[in-house]
């Protein structure tokens, strides 16, 4: 699977969430993570939710996918305390 974003959202992403983009796959190729769909301003996006050994905390990543090869990074952070329940409680 190949990855990209926008380095200027990565560049917010940084700012606002303390964490890059590029660091996607780390939650992407979890097989232990919670995937769901959110549906946001006329795109399907997905959210998957993992536990990140690497920074010992469950993050969440929102992403578009572009075919079948290509994952398209919108944001990356910290889960929330309710996000952090949820996975919990369904993995």
């Amino acid at each position: 699977m190949e990855f990209t974003f926008d380095p200027e959202k990565d560049v917010l992403n940084i700012k606002n969430h303390g964490i890059s983009l590029d660091q996607a796959p780390l939650v992407f190729s979890d097989p232990q993570k919670l995937t769901l769909q959110s549906h946001r301003f006329d795109e399907d996006r997905l959210l998957d939710i993992s536990f990140v050994a690497l920074h010992q905390a469950i993050f969440v990543l929102v992403y578009v996918l572009r075919g079948r090869h290509m994952v398209r990074s919108i944001s990356l952070r910290k889960a929330s305390k309710q996000e952090r329940v949820r996975y919990a409680n369904e993995i």
